[in-house]
């Protein structure tokens, strides 16, 4: 029976991986291990994850939100691979699943390597240039031996760093499954749910900082100047745990108590988070929701600054500057309640939680997979043993 570890670092992903692990509890030859991390270590973490009752749950680490500069998230980031490692030494598991390109998902990754467990790593070959998540990415990628991707130009990019085309399978991106599956909810009974008296006109707000920037909060200050001088209905969800978004959140929440048409949410789960972005008439910020996922719904996105540049992304995001005037700019010729783009995700089908779980199930033989080749090494075999003879 394989032994698989998921390890999740934040509640983002616990919506990616939800229709994998649904999909994996059906396999009856799968032992299923969840490593929760990161943002899930917080204190005020949400304890509900939706994990499947047969899986074995661990909590490793800390959390890198509440660190005030690198030297502490980078401490962080050392526990969490030192209480991965002890765990996954005592699992000793076949295979083990990565997500992403979040600092805290970066050392769970290297946990895996002093002991050789397969990595298999779902959502590589993705480009974010305004964010250190890039170069985590593309770092997991380097060290996994099977990839999961969203979409053929990310199978695309992982070939042209080397990644042998035999360990790249398009499978989509798992967290439309999830999107799909939440009931809808009436306008009124959403806004009930999130304690409003009512959702026209909502603005979904969600902002991260950009990490690779001089100033990574430019975007925030841009969108809440923008904000504050057109009230309407606002609904802010809670900045990630990188670098500045302790400090992101602060911004947020004074604004939130500033402003009575404001309002703030840790997270709203999936259920609700799903509703929103049918029931919001436009989403401001730069989380990759705004290119991933809320095409499904045609929700108009105004996505500012350089987070997610080189993100794939639909019709309905609008790209813009760090810039108060330009965002304006967009809103006021969006208006209050903009038409919806015709339903479109250039990352799937929202069926991919099954193909994930079947790549999962049915990995090649580990010594075939450990052994992993640069594809494209213009060195014949023949050049190589007298390259190593030198």
């Amino acid at each position: 029976m394989p032994s698989l570890v998921s390890i999740s670092s934040s509640r983002a992903d616990v919506g990616i991986l939800e229709p994998v692990w649904r999909s994996l509890a059906d396999q009856p030859y799968c032992e299923l291990h969840v490593i929760l991390t990161g943002m899930h270590c917080a204190a005020t973490a949400d304890s509900s994850v939706p994990i499947p009752d047969d899986a074995k749950i661990y909590r490793c680490g800390a959390d890198l939100g509440g660190q005030k500069s690198g030297e502490a998230a980078s401490d962080a980031m050392a526990s969490i691979t030192r209480d991965i490692g002890a765990t996954l030494a005592d699992v000793e598991p076949d295979a083990v699943l990565v997500v992403g390109d979040r600092l805290d998902m970066l050392p769970a990754a290297v946990a895996a390597l002093p002991s050789n467990i397969a990595i298999v790593h779902l959502h590589g070959g993705e480009v974010t240039e305004g964010a250190i998540d890039d170069r985590v990415r593309h770092a997991m990628s380097k060290m996994a031996h099977f990839h999961c991707v969203s979409s053929p130009s990310a199978r695309n990019r992982l070939i042209a760093m080397g990644e042998e085309d035999w360990r790249i399978e398009v499978t989509g991106a798992p967290g439309l499954d999830t999107l799909l599956a939440v009931p809808s909810l009436e306008a009124a009974d959403f806004a009930a749910a999130i304690g409003m008296e009512a959702v026209d006109g909502l603005r979904l707000v969600t902002v991260h900082p950009e990490t690779n920037a001089v100033d990574p909060l430019a975007p925030l200050d841009a969108i809440l100047e923008a904000l504050m001088a057109r009230p309407a209905r606002t609904l802010f969800t809670a900045p990630n745990s990188d670098p500045g978004g302790a400090e992101a959140r602060t911004r947020i929440e004074q604004f939130v108590a500033d402003h009575v048409w404001a309002d703030f949410r840790d997270t709203l789960g999936s259920a609700l988070y799903t509703n929103a972005l049918r029931h919001a008439s436009v989403m401001v910020g730069n989380s990759s929701s705004g290119l991933i996922e809320a095409g499904l719904f045609g929700l108009p996105v105004v996505n500012v600054g350089d987070r997610q540049a080189g993100r794939e992304r639909g019709p309905n995001v609008i790209d813009v500057d760090s810039d108060t005037a330009a965002i304006a700019s967009v809103l006021d010729r969006l208006g209050q309640n903009p038409r919806r783009f015709e339903s479109f995700s250039p990352y799937g089908d929202g069926r991919s939680g099954p193909r994930v779980a079947g790549v999962l199930c049915g990995l090649p033989d580990r010594q075939k997979l450990l052994r992993k080749r640069l594809a494209g090494d213009p060195l014949d075999e023949s050049q190589q043993m007298e390259v190593a003879q030198c």
